[in-house]
């Protein structure tokens, strides 16, 4: 009994085209996690832009080139799965495989020139000539004892293609036969088989050194990027080599308070020759800072020295230790020469930084100003009008008793 559905049963073939895998989903969402973390980072914690912002580009740059591969995969999937439906509606392709055995000693012979594996590969002129030709492959299995084996496989769009080609005397199997020295006697078996599926993948491969220098080429360009932001924000609040100062909110007096990374204060007035006591209030618990003094405004310069005690390794430099969390560290140094001498974090250049101006006659932070010369001097004077006074009481006392007298 014949059933309806035999006719529908008979078609075998894959209707639907299933996307091959592909590692550059993986890859995009490796990066956008990168990036994502990195750009959190980069908003975050202010302090350690210096570093993130060089990684924030390179995982940006890093995250295009995994989108865009990602959609050239998907392109290129497209264009293969509207290939194959092409092909399905064409006619059946062909493929054409000889095999034969090479007698033993005779391999080097047939590679040779004008050995029979020399002339099937010169025969590749003429088969691309021949119409619905489309690709030849010969592979050779060495032996070190007995025949080595060959295998030669051409493929061609229709079957009636290689028949066309099989009738001319230009046929794989008599340029075989035209060697019987070099090809094992009845050993040469043709199999003609029909393309059911072509895994042939024509696509871009990098090679490792390729691949290890594009990666390389976009970090170094991320790191490039990220730098270059952060030198133009450098420069947007200050310019290169000079000290951004602003106005103190609360007077100065003898601590200098670090929070957000960033000192409260960015001048400090104070006169020279002074042996002044500093504290350094660190209110960040989980970033590491220190302050240290440059004799000029070059940060690039010399250390100023001078200091008393309190300072790092208790050296004459008058810079702390490097301490990390929530800490107070007191030093001590004598003032230098009147002038601008700059001071900064060794961590955190770009944000702390301040300078310390020395003048002569500055008042001392936190104290009273010394009383003022003129008002002594016009005590003086009054106690001397009032001195003159009495004299001149005196002598006129004196007078009128002579008077009397006489």
């Amino acid at each position: 009994m014949e059933h309806e559905g035999s006719e529908h049963n008979a078609h075998v073939g894959p209707d639907v085209h299933l996307p091959d895998p592909s590692i550059w989903p993986f890859v995009a969402g490796l990066a956008i996690m990168l990036l994502t973390a990195t750009l959190v980072w980069w908003a975050r914690v202010e302090d350690q832009r210096s570093l993130s912002g060089p990684l924030l580009g390179a995982s940006a740059a890093i995250t295009l080139f995994a989108v865009a591969g990602w959609a050239y995969e998907d392109g290129r999937m497209r264009q293969k799965a509207r290939e194959e439906e092409e092909h399905a509606r064409a006619p059946a392709r062909r493929t054409q495989v000889i095999t034969f055995a090479i007698a033993e000693g005779q391999l080097e012979a047939a590679v040779g020139e004008g050995g029979v594996i020399d002339a099937i590969q010169n025969a590749h002129d003429d088969l691309r000539a021949s119409p619905g030709f489309e690709d030849l492959r010969i592979n050779v299995s060495t032996a070190e004892e007995g025949p080595s084996q060959v295998i030669v496989e051409t493929t061609w769009s229709t079957g009636d293609d290689l028949a066309a080609f099989e009738e001319t005397e230009r046929a794989i199997l008599d340029l075989i036969s035209q060697h019987p020295d070099e090809v094992v006697a009845g050993s040469p078996q043709t199999f003609d088989m029909q393309v059911v599926r072509d895994t042939k993948d024509t696509s871009v491969r990098f090679s490792m050194g390729a691949t290890v220098s594009l990666f390389g080429a976009l970090l170094v360009g991320g790191f490039a990027v990220g730098a270059g932001l952060n030198l133009f924000a450098s420069e947007a609040s200050g310019g290169e080599g000079t000290v951004v100062v602003r106005p103190d909110d609360v007077p100065f007096v003898d601590t200098l308070t670090i929070k957000a990374s960033d000192f409260s204060h960015k001048e400090i007035t104070l006169p020279p020759g002074l042996d002044f006591t500093m504290t350094l209030d660190n209110q960040d618990d989980s970033v590491a800072h220190n302050i240290i003094f440059y004799q000029g405004e070059d940060l690039e310069g010399p250390v100023l020295e001078g200091c008393l005690e309190g300072c790092e390794d208790g050296g004459t430099a008058v810079r702390t230790a490097l301490e990390l969390g929530i800490i107070q560290q007191t030093f001590t140094f004598t003032t230098p020469p009147p002038g601008r001498y700059a001071f900064w974090c060794d961590v955190h250049p770009d944000t702390m930084i301040g300078v310390l101006i020395i003048e002569e006659g500055a008042p001392i932070p936190g104290e009273a100003p010394p009383a003022d010369d003129a008002a002594g001097g016009a005590g003086t004077g009054a106690e001397g009008g009032a001195e003159g006074t009495e004299g001149e009481t005196e002598g006129g006392e004196s007078g009128t008793e002579g008077g009397t007298e006489g």
